[in-house]
């Protein structure tokens, strides 16, 4: 896990809780700021700002003409166009975002421009577009990537996974699995009375913490990735239950904001995740698909089956592609209280 992140899909921070919780996490929160635009910030983003928390990118010329081959190569070699590509709500673009090479290639999808000179494109195209070019920008500065849209989370790992899906989302006899690792009570809930000010004192004070926390979840993300056994995989569960959960309540200790049995929001991350582990967690004929908890605080579910697990990077090999979720809300959709986050891929595909 990177020290520090790139927010994506958006310019501005509409989300202070977030924000707050962001910064709880990582040392920056860096974001994507056309040159000719101001971005609409409030007081309490702008404080952040002020304490050199949340810095702008200026993009640059090798970030806009690394990826226009690539994106356009991306949307002439699938198959078939997933449905969301052709959904009816549409979101901006800013011009300045948009390397000349590609204009002609995303005007194909374009409804008309704002009154801003903001390009309007199908909110998913924006968001496979934002993908490729966070991840660039990501990757050329160190960078890991941070949303607050549950939406946007599902939906990227159909571009940040290369289209390695088909229509048959569900295969449970893959050889491996596009899964969310969710860590509940990690963060406050009510983190929004909590001062900004306290809030950095906080994350200047944790140091340490976050950074052991974020060691151990990259150690154990590449576990997950790479085991082949089944056997093996039980000793790899065992192994980092105990040592996340530890350097989790470290964390949370060291912040002073939630006692030990308090209720906090959760954050995820993606992971490629070998049906190994499954087999290891689950049993003969589990389903990867149900959410399954492997500590009190912990829990992991497939969102989509890899077509081809052969062709997947971990995330210690390709960092800048990884991609995170802060999620504060209070009430959950989905199998319980998380969000179906396979629902929203499947959607985004097969509508």
């Amino acid at each position: 896990m990177r020290d520090s992140i790139l927010y994506y899909p958006h310019i501005e921070i509409q989300n202070e809780k977030w924000l707050k919780s962001a910064i709880l996490l990582w040392d920056n929160v860096y974001r994507i700021v056309p040159a000719s635009y101001t971005p609409k910030d409030s007081d309490e983003v702008l404080r952040a700002c002020d304490n050199d928390l949340v810095r702008a990118v200026s993009l640059e010329k090798e970030d806009m003409s690394r990826i226009a081959q690539d994106f356009q190569d991306f949307l002439d070699g699938m198959q078939y166009k997933p449905a969301g590509l052709e959904y009816d709500e549409y979101a901006y673009l800013h011009p300045e975002k948009i390397d000349s090479t590609l204009y002609p290639t995303l005007e194909k999808y374009a409804q008309g421009e704002s009154d801003e000179g903001f390009l309007t494109l199908p909110r998913e195209v924006v968001r496979g577009y934002m993908f490729f070019l966070s991840t660039e920008v990501a990757k050329r500065r160190q960078l890991a990537r941070c949303t607050d849209d549950k939406y946007s989370f599902a939906v990227s790992s159909y571009f940040s996974e290369a289209a390695n899906f088909d229509d048959f989302l569900y295969d449970r006899e893959a050889e491996g699995f596009y899964s969310s690792l969710i860590f509940e009570n990690l963060l406050p809930l009510n983190i929004d009375s909590i001062p900004m000010s306290a809030v950095i004192k906080a994350s200047e004070n944790s140091k340490d913490e976050k950074s052991a926390f974020k060691l151990q979840l990259s150690k154990f993300s590449e576990q997950l990735y790479k085991c082949e056994s089944i056997d093996h995989g039980k000793t790899i569960i065992n192994d980092f239950r105990k040592d996340l959960e530890q350097a989790k309540q470290d964390l949370k200790a060291s912040q002073g904001f939630l006692n030990k049995d308090d209720v906090g929001s959760f954050f995820s991350i993606g992971v490629p995740t070998s049906a190994s582990v499954y087999g290891a967690l689950l049993g003969v004929g589990g389903d990867p698909f149900s959410l399954y908890s492997f500590s009190t605080s912990m829990v992991i579910g497939a969102i989509a089956a890899y077509k081809n697990y052969k062709n997947t990077k971990s995330l210690q090999e390709n960092p800048s592609g990884a991609a995170y979720l802060l999620f504060l809300e209070k009430e959950f959709s989905g199998t319980g209280r998380y969000p179906a986050f396979d629902r929203y891929l499947e959607e985004f595909i097969n509508d």
